[in-house]
Parts: C-alpha cells; sequence; structure tokens
C-alpha cells in the first residue's frame, strides 16, 4: 500500500508543475510522501518514489515562492491601479 501512496505522492508532485499554481497538489505531495516515508513495510523502490516526492514537491514550492516574491512590486502596483 505505500507503494502505491509514493507513486501518488509522486505524480501529484509532477502534475503540480503542468498545472500553474499548483500549490495544493505540491503540498499534498510532500505530505503523501512523508506518509509514505513513515512506513516500515516500504520498500526500496517505494522510498524512493517518496523521497522523489518530497523532493519535487519542496522544488515547486519553492520556484513559486521564488516568483511571487520576484513579482512582488509589480504586483503592489497593480493592486494600487486597481485601487483608484
Amino acid at each position: 500500500m505505500s507503494d502505491k501512496l509514493a507513486l501518488g505522492a509522486l505524480t501529484l508532485a509532477v502534475l503540480s508543475f503542468v498545472h500553474l499554481f499548483g500549490v495544493e497538489k505540491a503540498a499534498v505531495a510532500v505530505v503523501f510522501g512523508t506518509m509514505a516515508l513513515k512506513d516500515p513495510s516500504l520498500t526500496p523502490r517505494g522510498q524512493k518514489l517518496a523521497m522523489g516526492a518530497v523532493i519535487t514537491g519542496l522544488a515547486y514550492l519553492a520556484v513559486i515562492t521564488g516568483v511571487f516574491i520576484f513579482h512582488m512590486p509589480m504586483l503592489n502596483g497593480l493592486a494600487s491601479h486597481l485601487a483608484k
């Protein structure tokens, strides 16, 4: 069961890159990957899948955070322009 959970988590992590602002998918992938890693019956293949899910999900969250921080001045300007 944990191998399937790890595979599902990795799938969610990869799909978060396909859809813009897939933050919820990346967060769920990190949670599922962590849950799978805590299962003692996890096979070595499942462990690799789960680690891949956690790393990919965290990478997506880091990319989105970086993009948001980089574009923050533009977003503030847009918000003030729309408020007028």
